[in-house]
C-alpha cells in the first residue's frame, strides 16, 4: 500500500506539472502575441515549478514509497521524517516561487532553497537507512 507521505508528494507534483504546463503555454504564447510582457518574468517560476515542484518532487514520491522498506519497523523510517520531507519541500518551493516574482525578496529564495535542502537532506537520510538495513543482513 502506497503511504500517505508518497501520495501527498504525487499529487503535489502533478499539481505543480498543471501550473507550470498552464505558465508554460502562456509564455509561449506572450512569444506569439504580445498579451503583456509581465508574463516573461513567470519563466523562472515556470523552470522552478517544473523542475522542483514536478521531477523532482516526483522522483521523491515515488523513492519514498519503492524503495526497500527497514528490516525492523517502522517500515519506512519514523512518520515525523516522511511528513517533513513533504512539508518542508513544499513551503520551500513557495518561497522560492514567490522570490522568482519579486526579485527584490532575495532572502526569500535563500529561505526556500534552505527548507528544500533540509528537506532533501531528510529524504537522503531516510533513504539511505533503508538501504543499509539490508546490506546488514547479507
Amino acid at each position: 500500500m502506497m503511504p500517505s507521505q508518497s501520495i501527498w508528494m504525487i499529487r503535489s507534483s502533478l499539481i505543480y506539472l498543471l501550473v507550470s504546463v498552464s505558465v508554460g503555454c502562456l509564455i509561449l504564447m506572450q512569444k506569439a502575441v504580445d498579451l503583456h510582457p509581465f508574463i516573461w518574468a513567470l519563466l523562472p517560476a515556470h523552470y522552478e515549478m517544473a523542475i522542483w515542484g514536478w521531477v523532482v518532487q516526483l522522483a521523491m514520491g515515488t523513492a519514498y514509497w519503492m524503495f526497500p522498506r527497514r528490516l525492523d519497523e517502522p517500515k519506512r523510517g519514523p512518520l515525523w521524517a516522511g511528513w517533513s520531507i513533504f512539508i518542508l519541500f513544499n513551503t520551500g518551493l513557495v518561497f522560492l516561487i514567490i522570490s522568482t516574482l519579486f526579485r527584490s525578496l532575495i532572502y526569500t529564495a535563500i529561505f526556500g532553497r534552505t527548507l528544500i535542502l533540509i528537506a532533501i537532506l531528510i529524504f537522503a537520510i531516510l533513504m539511505w537507512q533503508r538501504i543499509v538495513t539490508y546490506r546488514k543482513h547479507h
